[in-house]
């Protein structure tokens, strides 16, 4: 939840209650508290972000255990993934795409942890194969489809369900 939208629903939950407090009043609260204590993630999931489409780009990373953000930087060089990862020698799996500046990155700065493809990256990657696998194979596939034009007639409902390619 953001800041300002944690500041309104304070400040609504708060009337609610019959406590009067301004939002920014709610808001300081909040920033006061101490931080949560999260435990280190054992597998971190890497991948960019962009602020400004094209021009501007980040590194997000993520629990994968639990789901949840742990860390933004701001580029998505080697050395700043490299820096992240070093501070935090308990991370065994590292899932992210084919950028090269990931790889470097976490080849630096956790040469323990596995590094393996993301399960998304998996999937686009077969996706993208396999339509180049039937566009390349196109006439082959059309010669193992019977023409069904002239055969639609002759063929049971049943007989061609089961036949169907």
């Amino acid at each position: 939840m953001g800041l300002a939208l944690a500041g309104r629903a304070g400040a609504r939950m708060a009337q609610a209650f019959g406590v009067p407090i301004s939002r920014s009043a709610v808001l300081r609260l909040l920033d006061a508290l101490p931080e949560p204590e999260v435990p280190a993630p054992r597998v971190v999931g890497v991948d960019e972000y962009a602020t400004h489409k094209g021009r501007v780009y980040g590194t997000v990373l993520v629990d994968v255990e639990t789901r949840r953000p742990v860390d933004l930087l701001p580029d998505r060089e080697a050395s700043s993934l490299a820096a992240w990862l070093a501070k935090r020698p308990g991370i065994e799996v590292i899932c992210r795409d084919r950028a090269p500046f990931f790889a470097e990155g976490a080849t630096a700065g956790a040469p323990q942890a596995t590094q393996v493809a993301d399960r998304w990256h998996l999937w686009h990657n077969l996706g993208e194969a396999a339509e180049r696998a039937v566009a390349h194979h196109r006439q082959c596939l059309r010669v193992l489809v019977p023409d069904r034009e002239g055969k639609a007639d002759e063929l049971a409902p049943s007989e061609e369900k089961a036949d169907s390619p």
